[in-house]
């Protein structure tokens, strides 16, 4: 922001208005940062808390990879949370059920047809990319409504076609805050699970999940409730 602010005070001296940074620019660029570096990590973390709350086991078993880790170091580091792999599965998986963003746009750059189909899809074009789609695919994985860590282990990654996980989107346009913002979901799992234990509660919340429809983001309708058990 503060050099978005410079360029704007920069611009405000420049002779030609067509190439200026106005404040409507830099406000539209503080609803993204929002929206990309806060808003996808806090909704994965919470689709990711529910369904470890309704699977006491997989928790367990995402406590237990903290506690192995930690012997090794005495405090929570950058190398440690990358020691985590099953932290990071259980993330990728509720990703995998919940991406925060359900479908993606691309403008097509060039003619082009679709293989081994009479389809082709034209320069200009605005494509559209449907993520959940994608990943409730049954043959890419299968019983795709069950939430299952085990799914993004290295030998079943490369299994799949790269391209059909797509949370953070693929190629020249991924998400430039992608190892940021699962830094962010990591380090923030770490320290729940390693101090409280979460059980759904019942009276709060409906299973399945009911999404809000009308959201942007992949968004609980009526939010998450969830009890937290110090340990």
């Amino acid at each position: 922001m503060k050099m978005l602010k410079e360029q704007m005070e920069q611009d405000g001296t420049a002779g030609d208005l067509k190439d200026r940074i106005t404040i409507e620019d830099v406000a539209a660029q503080a609803f993204v940062f929002f929206l990309a570096g806060f808003e996808t990590s806090s909704t994965a973390m919470s689709f990711c808390l529910y369904e470890l709350a309704l699977n006491q086991e997989l928790q367990d078993k995402a406590r237990q990879n903290i506690t192995d880790v930690m012997k090794q170091h005495s405090s929570i580091t950058y190398e440690a949370v990358h020691e985590m792999k099953y932290i990071e599965m259980c993330i990728n998986e509720s990703m995998r059920k919940y991406p925060p963003i359900t479908t993606l746009t691309r403008r097509v750059e060039k003619d082009y047809r679709v293989p081994d189909t009479d389809k082709v899809l034209q320069e200009g074009i605005m494509a559209a990319i449907p993520v959940y789609a994608l990943h409730h695919d049954p043959e890419h994985f299968p019983n795709p409504e069950q939430f299952d860590p085990d799914r993004f282990t290295a030998e079943q990654e490369a299994k799949r076609h790269p391209f059909v996980y797509l949370p953070f989107g693929e190629g020249p346009r991924i998400c430039i805050g992608l190892r940021f913002g699962m830094m962010q979901a990591r380090i923030g799992l770490v320290y729940l699970l390693k101090h409280f234990r979460f059980t759904l509660a019942k009276d709060r919340m409906s299973v399945p999940l009911k999404i809000t429809p009308s959201s942007t983001i992949l968004t609980i309708d009526g939010g998450l409730w969830l009890n937290v058990e110090q340990l």
